[in-house]
């Protein structure tokens, strides 16, 4: 089941011009943004898609983290924070990078929306620095 608060932002999101759809799989609910801009080189496209994971309980639930589509290479190689467990969602194949928010600075309802953490999300692809960027 899709969130009202979350249809409400998508719909948003969709109005200004990004390309993102809501899906499902295994009654977990995703936000798929496409054509995340990337720098190429150091990766091996210009865009990818990227898919978040939404906690069932999206208005009071943070937001951490999310997958890249596959294939994804980084410097000729596979990129040290795309390490985590692989899903099949919309017959497509996607990693877990493991990219968080800094310590004491957690993605917080009310401050936060869908629309600032897929900024958060941008960020390791345009190599932002964070507490646990890729240095």
């Amino acid at each position: 089941m899709v969130p009202d608060a979350l249809n409400k932002q998508v719909a948003s999101l969709k109005a200004a011009g990004l390309d993102i759809e809501v899906a499902e799989c295994d009654n977990q609910c995703y936000i798929v943004v496409r054509a995340m801009a990337s720098p190429s080189p150091p990766w091996d496209k210009t865009a990818y898609d990227i898919a978040i994971a939404i906690p069932t309980a999206f208005d009071d639930a943070e937001l951490n983290g999310f997958y890249v589509r596959l294939p994804c290479e980084y410097s000729g190689g596979q990129h040290k924070r795309i390490n985590g467990g692989k899903i099949n969602l919309l017959n497509q194949e996607w990693q877990l990078v493991s990219w968080h928010y800094p310590d004491g600075k957690p993605w917080q309802p009310g401050r936060d929306s869908l629309e600032t953490h897929i900024v958060h999300c941008r960020g390791f692809f345009l190599d932002r620095g964070a507490v646990n960027d890729r240095r």
